[in-house]
């Protein structure tokens, strides 16, 4: 993705341990270089929504795209089996 594209706050699917998973963008820092060319450098601290690990992603790259929002309403209820009930004799 592009760094334009990276809002804070938001949740997107990102490579973390060389698996996709679903990140929330905790803070966006600035940073100017330190090799004297003036050039700023982005910096995303994000947070693994799945183990609610935080790390740190210097590159924008890590982020392959938005995280699809699931509704709860749309979510199948989880299968019940009818009550038993006590049969007569």
């Amino acid at each position: 993705m592009k760094a334009a594209d990276i809002k804070q706050g938001g949740l997107y699917r990102a490579k973390v341990n060389g698996r996709l998973a679903t990140v929330r963008v905790d803070r966006i820092d600035v940073y100017q270089s330190s090799h004297g060319t003036g050039k700023k450098r982005l910096v995303y601290h994000v947070t693994n929504t799945t183990t609610r690990r935080t790390t740190v992603f210097r590159s924008a790259v890590k982020f392959k795209g938005f995280a699809p929002i699931v509704d709860p309403a749309d979510c199948a209820p989880p299968a019940t089996h009818p009550p038993e009930t006590e049969q007569e004799e």
